[in-house]
């Protein structure tokens, strides 16, 4: 009999899928699920971090109610819907202090605010190690709900954003690669903790995408964007080519071998940005509209047919791994 540690969590995945209610709205595997599947839609995520495998260093208890709130709406975002409401389950140790609780709750509060959303609340126990759960909500009032199944041959694979920092900074913070976090400045590395510790959300970006029923499928970028456009072409059931690295223009002058450009972009995670593909007669449209709200995107590569996500280098395809975080075995996969 097998054990958590020694399967993969793509694999566990899998597993849970066949005790899950799919919705034929949305079809199965998606991070946030409705709960009311007609406009308006509604929608619900949950997440949560645990201080073994999610606490960083000097990750204060401010930092970490603010992280919880942007990591449990991100996927509500990715599906182009607003933040509407937020619940926790706080599970905290005994010898936390009264001063870090009240830090813990009030930027929970605070950064719901801040997406437009109220805190309701929720529920309080004790732990051996603090585990902290986020349950939000979110709504589409127009549009067409964005879900990871729907790209097609011959679309563009876009992005909102950059990567590279969050990689930089968790690399610092962990002693991951030395090798890599030791080429920036130390006022670009600084650049790189704040992306860590203060991630922020593509709202307005997502309701674009949605809204005017322009993104064929979209996923949002937390857990890297290698496992992000797996998903994508798993789920679709296409083949991506990447043919451009979203890497940050910042970081072009101190990582100047591809393979470096392609770690920090394709495997760092938590960039929070959106993945999300669209077919070629909108993409003028789309570029007009994120440009009138002063938003930017990325055309990274196209859809063919297929499997697989490939990065072109050279008129050479370089197979992409289903690669990222693994929770359970506590490593890059």
């Amino acid at each position: 009999m097998r054990i958590l540690r020694n399967i993969r969590e793509t694999e566990l995945i899998q597993i849970l899928q066949k005790y899950i209610t799919s919705s034929s709205h949305m079809g199965s595997n998606e991070d946030a699920y409705l709960i009311k599947d007609q406009l308006p839609y509604l929608l619900v995520n949950i997440d949560s971090m645990q201080r073994d495998s999610d606490f960083l260093p000097n990750q204060s208890w401010d930092k970490i109610g603010e992280k919880l709130v942007t990591m449990t709406f991100s996927d509500i975002v990715a599906k182009g819907a607003t933040p509407e409401y937020f619940l926790t389950s706080l599970n905290l140790e005994e010898n936390m202090s009264e001063n870090d609780l009240k830090m813990l709750v009030e930027s929970i509060s605070n950064a719901s605010a801040k997406y437009g959303a109220e805190y309701l609340g929720g529920d309080l126990g004790t732990a051996k190690e603090a585990v902290i759960s986020g349950i939000g909500t979110g709504s589409i009032p127009r549009g067409k709900i964005l879900t990871r199944h729907m790209a097609q041959p011959e679309d563009l694979v876009c992005v909102t954003g950059h990567f590279g920092l969050t990689a930089i900074g968790f690399n610092h913070l962990l002693k991951k690669d030395s090798d890599i976090s030791s080429k920036i400045p130390p006022e670009i590395l600084e650049e790189a903790l704040q992306a860590v510790y203060y991630p922020n959300l593509r709202i307005k970006e997502g309701n674009l995408l949605c809204s005017n029923e322009l993104a064929s499928a979209s996923i949002d970028s937390s857990d890297g964007l290698a496992t992000s456009l797996n998903w994508l072409s798993k789920l679709s059931n296409i083949k991506i080519i990447i043919d451009k690295l979203p890497i940050d223009p910042r970081l072009l002058n101190y990582l100047t071998t591809f393979d470096d450009r392609k770690t920090v972009t394709l495997f760092g995670g938590e960039e929070f940005e959106i993945v999300f593909t669209i077919p070629v007669s909108k993409v003028e449209k789309t570029h007009e509209l994120f440009e009138m709200e002063n938003k930017g995107l990325t055309v990274i590569g196209h859809c063919e047919k297929g499997s697989g996500v490939y990065l072109k280098k050279n008129n050479n395809l370089e197979r992409i791994p289903f690669s990222g975080w693994d929770s359970f075995q506590k490593r890059v996969q």
